[in-house]
């Protein structure tokens, strides 16, 4: 049956051409693709690479520093890529036209970046490259893998430089260690020095620390002394500001007041001059002396009225407070009470009959009369003198009040005073009391008044002590009674202007707080004594005429009065200027100090502040006065390990300096620190070029992919002779031809490898790997096709896919995925790589080739026993010579299934 296989084979061409090709395919597969990529890597200087260098370069250690420039340089002399030195836009267009795979590119930047290595935040060098892995994946990492070696060429220059300009560095450290170790030995005289004071200052430091305790105790007194004084500050001027409204309204007053005193000054001039006309016609004053006695129960009443308003003043004066301001008015009624009454006497004159002269034979009684009115004159007098004495002592209880009330508003304030100072105080205020002009004019011309009015007095005594008196010479006095009434009329005109100006006076009296209830109260009980003698008064008007003519005597006793009463006016108007100049000053004086004392009042919250900042600072001062001894404590002994310490540091330095400059760095030094390792690879077997690497695989394939295609293209189930046909005759056939054909691909392939220079460690090996390689390939795809037909053609290549991927013919199995780890073992192509790569490169070791080999063998011998079982179960079954490959175009038939089965007999 074998040379019946045989010789159908050779007598049909188609046939032996087919057995012929398909024997030639594994070569043609195999060789072919390995041809192509045998050594890829031999041919690197073949891919294009575009380099763009856009480097500038910078000055780095007083050094020309153009790393970019040299990278072009060593590029220029490197062999391993086609380099192509082109513009950033020549390189764009090329990547784009897939005339260069890559793209290098330097940045501007790239030397500067360099020259920051001892920079604080060093930049890196970005050496940029750009690919095209959609032209050719594998040309990406080529290109990578000539990156990586750029990336070290570059680091490796750039550290030389480095590490040349640290060189040169070095040598100027180790100098500038030897002028250091010089610095730190005048370091250390200074330290001593400096350890010195601070040993002077650690003693000086608690004496330091009493002083600003006791300085802050005194800060903390005078805070509050300040506190005090400002407070009393405060007192004073509120009250500088009340006493300067009263001087204000005092000053206002004056010139009422010297308006007042002018006036009054006129009416006495007036007067003087009435009573001189008066003294000459007092022979009238006989004739009205009857009328004068009719209007006695008027004048009564008007010296009652005078009365009423006298004990007024007096109750009001009295009743004065410290401020009088209130109660002037009362004064004011008592001032135009007596000018009313000089309206009623002057009514009084005017209403007296002159032709009615009988009164005056009763003037025989006016002698005792006259004594009586002399006796009230004086008596007034007096009572001014009290006056005058009551306001001297009102002024001295006023000062003294006023003292005593300075005193304690100063202590109600938180200010204590000695007795010193209280004394001060008393003392000023009196000062101001005495100095007051006001006071001394009004004092002075009441001590004139009462001189005149005793005066006054004692002529009108004299009068009375005349014996005689001329009744005719006193009618001859009456007649010249209308000229008395125009005196008098004048009197009262001028005391009419007087008092307006005695009003201001009283004005002036309230502000400086005068107090005469003593005198007023004197001159209420003389009113009234006067009023008890008004019925003398009125018996003595008949006396009044025997008077008279001793009336007429006296006139010129009374002219002296009455000039005497001028003198003393005009002198009293004449000082009214010094007393206005006086009350000006007073104010201006006044303003001052109240504008001192605002000032002073207004700084007194900056000194309360000031205070209170310098007890508060020197009490924090005081509190870190102990961390300021603890802290000199423990400077003094920073200073004494400074002293140790700059001491070694000079002797260190001195020491490194030496040494520094013992050593002789050169550029091998240099090449040594930038590429400090190198690398020596030895090989436990050699695999010289990609084509080695991937022939064991790309062999194993093309094995079974020439068994694959041969059970597909050779009728495998025909019997070649039906009339002497046995299963195991049709077994035989089939393996025989099946055997020859798988063996002359194996042997072809082996030699045809080697010829296009695969270099092959062990022949023996090589070639019994291949044999059984492909005797196993070729049952193991025969067994499928012939027991399962078109359907186990499919799984051939089913299994042909899985192989691909699960053999391990190109990467490693470590880093394939896990489904073809776990079926890694099981397929028969892994033991045919393993076997090979052993054969032809070593250092997989013998046993491996062994155990591989015996796989394929064992998994050949089976599936040349399953072969024959499935060929032997086909043939009794009468389905030898029968494949649905004879005419496939039958399958597309309607009644396909329904055929009746096919037989070989």
């Amino acid at each position: 049956m074998i040379k019946e296989e045989f010789k159908k084979i050779r007598s049909n061409k188609l046939l032996l051409a087919t057995v012929v090709v398909i024997s030639l395919l594994p070569i043609m597969y195999a060789g072919v693709f390995l041809k192509s990529i045998w050594d890829p890597y031999g041919h690197m200087d073949n891919l294009p690479v575009a380099v763009v260098n856009e480097d500038k370069s910078v000055d780095f250690q007083g050094k020309k520093l153009d790393v970019g420039d040299q990278v072009v340089n060593n590029l220029k002399s490197n062999k391993s890529l086609d380099w192509n030195f082109v513009s950033a836009k020549d390189a764009k267009d090329g990547l784009k036209d897939r005339k260069y795979y890559m793209i290098v590119t330097i940045p501007e930047n790239f030397s500067e970046n360099a020259a920051t290595v001892l920079d604080p935040d060093p930049q890196k060098l970005d050496l940029k490259y750009e690919t095209n892995p959609g032209v050719n994946f594998l040309g990406e990492v080529v290109s990578d893998t000539a990156m990586t070696q750029l990336k070290a060429q570059v680091g490796e220059s750039v550290s030389d430089s480095y590490v040349k300009a640290i060189f040169s560095t070095l040598k100027g450290v180790g100098n500038g260690m030897s002028q250091a170790a010089d610095g730190a030995k005048k370091i250390n005289d200074g330290t001593n020095k400096v350890n010195d004071g601070v040993n002077q200052l650690n003693e000086k430091v608690p004496t330091l620390a009493s002083g600003v305790n006791q300085l802050d105790s005194g800060a903390g007194q005078l805070n509050s002394g300040i506190q005090q004084y400002t407070a009393g500050v405060s007192q004073v001027a509120s009250g500088q500001n009340q006493l300067n409204e009263g001087i204000n309204q005092l000053s206002g007053k004056v010139p009422a007041l010297a308006s007042g005193v002018s006036q009054l000054d006129s009416g006495a001039d007036q007067l003087n001059t009435g009573v001189q006309q008066y003294t000459a016609g007092v022979g009238q004053v006989a004739t009205g002396i009857n009328d004068l006695n009719n209007k006695i129960p008027e004048l009564e009443k008007g010296i009652e009225e005078l009365k009423t308003g006298s004990v007024g003043l007096s109750d009001s004066l009295n009743g004065i407070p410290d401020d009088v301001v209130n109660n002037k008015d009362n004064l004011k009624e008592y001032i135009n009470g007596v000018n009313q009454y000089l309206n009623t006497v002057n009514s009084v004159l005017n209403s007296m009959d002159t032709s009615n002269l009988s009164a005056l034979d009763n003037l025989s009684a006016l002698k005792t009369n006259l004594e009586s009115v002399g006796s009230d004159l004086q008596s007034i007098g007096g009572n001014l003198k009290s006056i005058n004495d009551g306001l001297a002592n009102a002024n001295a209880e006023d000062v003294q009040s006023n003292a005593t009330a300075v005193v304690a508003a100063l202590k109600s304030s938180g200010v204590e005073l000695n007795n010193e100072q209280m004394a001060a105080i008393g003392g000023a205020l009196a000062k101001n009391a005495q100095s007051s002009k006001a006071n001394s004019l009004i004092i002075e011309q009441l001590g004139n008044a009462n001189s005149n009015l005793q005066n006054a007095g004692a002529t009108m005594k004299a009068v009375s002590g005349s014996s005689n008196i001329d009744v005719s010479g006193i009618k001859s006095s009456v007649e010249k009674l209308p000229e008395l009434k125009s005196v008098t009329a004048q009197l009262n005109e001028g005391s009419k202007t007087a008092t307006p100006g005695l009003n201001s006076i009283v004005d002036g009296m309230v502000d400086i707080k005068t107090q005469a209830a003593p005198g007023a109260k004197k001159i209420a009980d003389g009113l009234t004594k006067l009023n008890g003698n008004i019925p003398a008064l009125a018996s003595g008007v008949s006396q009044l005429q025997a008077g008279a003519q001793q009336l007429n005597e006296k006139s010129s006793d009374l002219n002296d009065g009455s000039n005497k009463l001028s003198n003393g006016l005009n002198q009293l108007n004449g000082n009214i200027p010094a007393l206005t100049n006086g009350a000006q000053q007073l104010v201006d004086g006044s303003n001052k100090l109240v504008n001192g004392t605002s000032t002073l009042d207004g700084k007194s919250g900056d000194l309360n502040s000031g205070s209170s900042k310098l007890a508060n600072g020197l009490t924090e001062l005081n509190g870190n006065v102990p961390a300021l001894t603890n802290g000199v404590s423990q400077l003094l002994g920073g200073t004494s390990q400074l002293v140790t310490g700059t001491g070694q540091l000079s002797s260190k330095l001195q020491t490194g300096s030496q040494a520094i400059k013992k050593v002789n760095l050169t550029d091998k030094n240099a090449n040594m620190i930038a590429s400090p390792d190198k690398t020596t690879q030895s090989k436990y077997s050699e695999v010289p070029n990609y084509g080695h690497a991937l022939a064991p695989y790309f062999m194993s394939v093309s094995l079974y992919v020439g068994a694959l295609v041969f059970n597909f293209a050779y009728p495998i189930r025909k019997v070649a002779n039906r009339k002497k046909a046995t299963a195991t005759n049709w077994f035989s056939s089939k393996v025989a031809v099946g055997g020859l054909v798988a063996t002359v691909m194996a042997l072809v392939i082996g030699v045809v490898m080697q010829m296009i220079g695969l270099k092959v460690d062990n022949q023996f090996e090589y070639f019994a790997m291949l044999l059984i390689t492909s005797w196993a390939y070729m049952f193991l795809v025969m067994f499928l096709a012939m027991t399962f037909d078109n359907p186990g053609r499919f799984i051939a290549m089913i299994l042909l896919v899985l192989q691909l991927g699960s053999a391990g013919g190109v990467f490693p199995m470590e880093i394939i995925s896990k489904f073809y780890n776990v079926i890694h073992p099981y397929v028969p192509m892994t033991y045919s790589i393993y076997g090979l790569r052993q054969a032809i490169s070593g250092g997989l070791g013998n046993h491996m080739f062994t155990s591989s080999f015996f796989i394929l063998l064992v998994t050949a011998a089976a599936f040349i026993g399953l072969l024959y079982l499935s060929m032997k179960h086909l043939f009794k079954k009468g389905m030898a010579g029968y494949s649905q490959l004879n005419d496939n175009q039958k399958l597309m038939d309607d009644n396909y299934n329904n055929q009746s089965s096919y037989t070989l007999w």
